[in-house]
């Protein structure tokens, strides 16, 4: 009996950690080898407490639902309530997926096609273009996701002695300039925790006249178009240093100004500032 039990729970533990591997392709983010092998104890702690203590609680289907979370949240890296929604959705995809397919080839070897099993084939055959449409799916998401990747660099800039560095995105479609000096301008967000002055991100005319002198002389106004809101301007502020890094080179330039949010530029926080193009021109 001991050795059987090993078996379940070595099974267990590998099918664990092949179905947190084949999530971390479809999610694009492969987890470290570390990471996959403590989530998948993690995810069979339960198993091995029922069969030494024989707590029925512990294979409760509530567990079972709640075990994947915390397995996903040591296996990969998350940093957002939509990345890790994102997460478990794909590894109980994958769970549910292979189990199907598997019961299907089980049902259509075992059983065959002309012995009646009508159900059963065409559940296997569901299950095939499920899985099929699923993966087709998660790839062109992927796809897109590297492409999106390719198009942001490392960026660097300081004002009034304050630093910022972090990811951008670099926009082709962003056009927005001072049209009277041409300089071109960038979308950057902060957090007001992080120190910056709570009025560069407001943008009330009220909060903009209570800024430090050296905040104020380096702002300018840039007339720009949103939803709603035909014209509008936006308070923008010219940088003392601006360094976009592109493979492993810096660009430097003077001819940068910046306006700045606290919104979330991305929703998966893959960049945190928008670049006009002309910044990354050599």
């Amino acid at each position: 009996m001991t050795g059987y039990a090993e078996v379940i729970l070595l099974y267990n533990l590998a099918a664990d950690g092949l179905l947190l591997l084949v999530t971390g392709i479809l999610l694009g983010h492969p987890p470290k080898r570390s990471r996959i092998i403590l989530a998948s104890i993690i995810g069979t702690i339960p198993l091995f407490l029922h069969m030494i203590l024989g707590w029925d609680w512990l294979i409760h289907f509530a567990v079972k639902m709640i075990s994947p979370v915390l397995m996903v949240v040591i296996a990969f890296k998350i940093n957002g309530i939509a990345v890790l929604l994102s997460a478990v959705l794909t590894f109980y995809f994958v769970t549910f997926l292979t189990g199907g397919v598997l019961y299907g080839f089980q049902s259509v070897l075992l059983n065959g096609t002309a012995s009646g099993h009508f159900s059963t084939v065409l559940l296997f055959i569901l299950s095939i273009a499920t899985t099929f449409y699923f993966i087709q799916r998660r790839l062109f998401s992927m796809s897109t996701k590297r492409s999106l990747k390719r198009q942001t660099v490392p960026v660097k800039f300081s004002i009034c002695q304050k630093e910022w560095s972090g990811t951008a995105l670099i926009d082709t479609g962003n056009s927005l300039c001072d049209p009277i000096s041409k300089k071109e301008v960038a979308v950057c967000q902060v957090r007001e925790d992080e120190g910056w002055p709570a009025a560069i991100s407001a943008g009330e005319h009220e909060a903009l006249a209570q800024l430090p002198d050296q905040w104020a002389e380096k702002m300018t106004w840039i007339p720009a178009r949103s939803i709603g809101a035909e014209h509008q301007l936006l308070s923008a502020f010219r940088t003392d240093e601006f360094t976009v890094y592109i493979d492993g080179k810096a660009i430097q330039t003077n001819r940068a100004l910046v306006t700045f949010t606290t919104s979330a530029l991305s929703d998966d926080q893959t960049f945190f500032c928008i670049l006009h193009p002309n910044m990354v021109r050599q």
